[in-house]
C-alpha cells in the first residue's frame, strides 16, 4: 500500500476508531462499578454515631495512672520556708544619712529670733547714662554728625638715656591720698528732672550754653567712627515690646551693705528648732523687704541727728517698679547667687558705657561662688597629689558628679519669693513662699544688700548738689511666728508668753484688715549711718604721660640741686558728662603745665551709648576752676641694656571745693587710654 491509500483510509475511517475506543472505556467503567462492594452494608448513620460516642468516652476517661508515674519531693519544703523567712543582713544597703524623727520637747516654746541689722554700709555717687524705653527711639545725640577719623600721632624717637635722677616733690606727692572728684560749683536752684525730663540746669553748673553744641541744627549721617566695643564696660541695650532704648542721664547715690546671714540663720535655729511645731521651710530667714533712709548733715553732725531728720528714700517696691516700668532692662548681675537674695539685693540699673562693678559689690561679699571655690580647691588638691590607677575608686550608688563633695545650699534658690508681685497691692500676699525652701546646713557668712537714690526734679526730697548726706538701711524677714501664709501659722500653745502677746496683737490687726499684708514682716534695727556722701561733679580727670626738659645738676653751697629751664608738661583726659546729649564727652588735653586751669572751649566728641557711634559738636565749652598745682614724673629711670623706663606721671590738682587731689598715670592708665582714643591715635 502506498502512502496515499493509507492517508485516505485514516481520513475516511479515523472517527470510527475513536468511537470504538470510547465505547470500550465506558464498558470497562461499568464493569468495574458493578464489582465494587455495597457501601450501605458498612457505612450507616447509626453506626457512625455509635463509633463517635465511643471515641469521646474513651477520651474523657482518667488515664493518669497509665501515663504519670508517682512523684516524690527532692527537698524539704518546711526547711526551705524557714530559711526564706530568715532576715537579710541590711549592712550592705544601709544609707549614710537616714531621716530620723527628732523628739521634740513640748515644754520648749517658740521664741522670736534676733533679726540682725545690716553691717558695713558703704555709699558712692555717680553721673552716668542709663537706658530707658522710648516708643519713638529718638534722642538729641542721634541727630549729630559723626566724628572724623583721628590723626595718627607720630612717635618721637627715644631720647638718650640719662642716669640723672630728680625726685623733686615726688615724695611729698606720693604721700597724698586722692581727694575725690572735682567740686560742684553749681546753682542750688537748678532743676533736676530724672528719667526723660528737661534738666533746666542753669548757668551755675560749670558748663556754658555753648556746650549744647547747636542741638538739632545738624543732620545725622551714617559716617563717623565707632567706639571700640571692647571698651564698652556697661549694659548693652536692646529693644523690648516694640519700644527702643534711648539714653537718659542718671545722677544718683548708690549703697551696699552686708547681711550677717550666718548669724541670722543661727539665731533662727536657736529660737525655733527645738520648739514644738518646728517647720524648716518656715523657720529660717526668709528676706522680704528693705528700707533706706537719708539725713542731711551739711549743717549738723551725725550725732546731732534726730529721728525726724531721717526721710525714707528707697524700698524693694521702688526698685522693682523702676526695673519693670522705666529701665530698658537691668544690667547683668556680677555677684554669685549664693550671696544675694532678690528681695533685698536690688536690680542693677542699665548703666551704659562705664563699668558698674565697683558700686554694686561689697568687700565682705565674695565674687566667686561656693561651687567654684570648691572646684578650685579640689583641682589644687589633685594637682598636689599624684594619683595612680590603683588609687581610683568606683563611685557608689547615688554618687553625684562632684565625687561626694558637700555642695551645701548651692541651689541658686531665692526662697521661692515671687518678684513678679502685683505692685498695685504694695507688699501683697506671698502665697506658698516656702514651698521649695530648704534648710541651709552651712549658710554663707553674708548676703548683699543694694540700693540707689536718684536725683529727680519731681521729688521734693531729691538729693541736691553741694549737700552732704548719710544713709541708713534696715531689712525685713517673714515673721516665723506670724507668717504670710495663714496655713503655716504655729499653734498658739507652742508660743512663749512674750511671743504670744506680740502675735495676738498682730492677729487682731490682721482680722480687722481681713488681710495679713503689712503685718507678717519683722524689721531689723537700723544700720549705723554711712560715711558722708554728696552728688558728684560732671567732670573727672585722668592723668597721662609727663614730659620733662633736660635736667641739670648744679652745685649750690655743697649741695646738688636739679634745675630745668622749662616746666614739665603733661597730657590728661577731661571726661565730662554732657547733660544736653546725656552721654560722656571726653576731651584730650595736651601741654598742661603747673598753673593750667582744666577748662576747655572748642570742638569735642561725644560717644553715643546706644550704637557706639562717635559724634562731634563744634562749640563745646567746659568751665572749670580746677587747677594744676604741680606735675612730676617723666624722668628716665636708670636701666641696664638699651631699653629705658620713665617715671610715671603724676599731677596735683586743686579742685573747686578747695580740696587737693592726686592723679597718677599708673592708676588712670586704662581710662586715659580708652577716652583719649589712644589706639586710634597710634599711641
Amino acid at each position: 500500500m502506498d502512502a496515499d491509500k493509507i492517508k485516505q483510509f485514516f481520513i475516511f475511517h479515523g472517527e470510527k476508531f475513536v468511537v470504538g475506543i470510547v465505547v470500550l472505556a465506558a464498558g470497562w467503567m461499568v464493569y468495574s462499578g458493578l464489582n465494587m462492594p455495597n457501601m450501605l452494608d458498612e457505612v450507616q448513620p447509626e453506626r457512625l454515631t455509635t463509633d463517635a460516642n465511643t471515641v469521646r468516652n474513651s477520651i474523657d476517661e482518667d488515664h493518669n495512672e497509665n501515663i504519670l508515674p508517682d512523684r516524690k519531693p527532692v527537698f524539704d519544703i518546711l526547711a526551705e520556708t524557714a530559711r526564706k523567712r530568715t532576715p537579710v543582713d541590711a549592712t550592705a544597703y544601709k544609707m549614710p544619712h537616714l531621716l530620723e524623727r527628732k523628739t521634740i520637747d513640748t515644754s520648749v516654746r517658740r521664741k522670736d529670733p534676733v533679726v540682725h541689722a545690716p553691717l558695713e554700709l558703704r555709699v558712692d555717687s555717680h553721673i552716668a547714662s542709663i537706658a530707658i524705653l522710648s516708643p519713638s527711639g529718638k534722642y538729641p545725640l542721634k541727630d549729630l554728625e559723626g566724628a572724623e577719623a583721628l590723626e595718627v600721632v607720630e612717635q618721637e624717637k627715644p631720647r638718650p638715656r640719662s642716669r640723672r635722677r630728680g625726685r623733686g616733690g615726688m615724695d611729698e606727692m606720693m604721700g597724698m591720698d586722692g581727694m575725690g572728684m572735682d567740686g560742684m560749683g553749681m546753682d542750688q536752684g537748678m532743676g533736676m528732672d530724672m528719667y526723660g525730663g528737661d534738666m533746666g540746669m542753669g548757668m551755675g553748673m560749670g558748663m556754658d550754653p555753648g556746650m549744647m553744641g547747636g542741638m538739632g541744627t545738624m543732620s545725622a549721617t551714617a559716617a563717623g567712627r565707632r567706639f571700640n566695643p571692647k571698651h564698652n564696660l556697661g549694659f548693652v541695650p536692646t529693644a523690648k515690646d516694640s519700644k527702643l532704648p534711648v539714653p537718659q542721664y542718671a545722677w544718683f547715690i548708690s549703697g551696699t551693705a552686708a547681711i550677717p546671714h550666718k548669724a541670722m540663720a543661727e539665731s533662727f535655729r536657736e529660737a525655733l528648732q527645738s520648739a514644738e511645731g518646728y517647720l524648716p521651710v518656715r523657720d529660717q530667714p526668709l528676706y522680704f523687704n528693705y528700707e533706706v533712709q537719708r539725713a542731711d548733715v551739711t549743717n549738723k553732725s551725725v550725732d546731732e541727728l534726730a529721728d525726724e531728720d531721717w526721710i525714707l528714700r528707697y524700698t524693694r517696691e521702688q526698685n522693682v517698679k523702676e526695673a519693670a516700668r522705666v529701665w530698658a532692662g537691668y544690667a547683668t548681675e556680677v555677684v554669685p547667687e549664693d550671696y544675694r537674695d532678690l528681695n533685698v539685693t536690688a536690680y542693677i540699673p542699665p548703666v551704659l558705657l562705664v563699668d558698674y562693678t565697683d558700686f554694686v559689690t561689697h568687700p565682705l561679699i565674695p565674687m566667686v561662688s561656693r561651687r567654684e571655690k570648691q572646684m578650685k580647691a579640689r583641682e589644687e588638691m589633685m594637682q598636689e597629689q599624684k594619683f595612680g590607677v590603683d588609687d581610683l575608686e568606683l563611685a557608689g550608688p547615688g554618687a553625684g558628679g562632684m565625687g561626694g563633695m558637700d555642695m551645701g545650699m548651692d541651689m541658686g534658690m531665692d526662697m521661692g519669693m515671687d518678684m513678679q508681685m502685683d505692685m498695685g497691692m504694695g507688699m501683697g500676699g506671698m502665697g506658698s513662699y516656702g514651698g521649695m525652701a530648704m534648710v541651709e546646713e552651712d549658710p554663707v557668712d553674708y548676703k548683699l544688700m543694694r540700693f540707689y537714690d536718684f536725683a529727680n526734679n519731681q521729688d521734693p526730697n531729691t538729693p541736691r548738689p553741694g549737700r552732704k548726706y548719710v544713709y541708713r538701711i534696715r531689712l525685713a524677714v517673714v515673721d516665723p511666728n506670724f507668717p504670710a501664709n495663714a496655713l503655716q501659722q504655729p499653734k498658739i500653745s507652742s508660743l512663749s508668753g512674750e511671743v504670744y502677746q506680740r502675735v495676738s496683737k498682730l492677729m487682731e490687726a490682721a482680722e480687722a484688715d481681713k488681710n495679713r499684708k503689712g503685718h507678717f514682716q519683722r524689721w531689723s534695727d537700723w544700720s549705723g549711718p554711712s560715711p558722708q556722701i554728696s552728688l558728684p561733679t560732671f567732670t573727672d580727670y585722668y592723668a597721662g604721660p609727663v614730659e620733662v626738659s633736660r635736667v641739670k645738676e648744679l652745685d649750690y653751697k655743697g649741695k646738688k640741686v636739679e634745675y630745668s629751664a622749662d616746666p614739665p608738661t603733661a597730657k590728661a583726659v577731661n571726661l565730662s558728662y554732657n547733660i544736653a546729649y546725656k552721654t560722656l564727652m571726653p576731651v584730650w588735653m595736651e601741654n598742661l603745665q603747673p598753673g593750667s586751669v582744666l577748662s576747655y572751649e572748642g570742638p569735642a566728641e561725644l560717644i553715643d551709648p546706644i550704637d557706639l557711634v562717635v559724634k562731634k559738636v563744634e562749640d563745646a565749652k567746659i568751665t572749670s576752676q580746677t587747677t594744676v598745682i604741680d606735675i612730676n614724673g617723666g624722668r628716665v629711670l636708670p636701666m641696664t641694656g638699651d631699653s629705658e623706663l620713665e617715671e610715671p606721671g603724676m599731677m596735683l590738682l586743686f579742685d573747686e571745693n578747695g580740696s587737693l587731689k592726686v592723679t597718677g598715670e599708673v592708676e588712670d592708665q586704662e581710662m586715659y587710654r580708652i577716652y583719649s582714643f589712644a589706639e586710634e591715635r597710634g599711641l
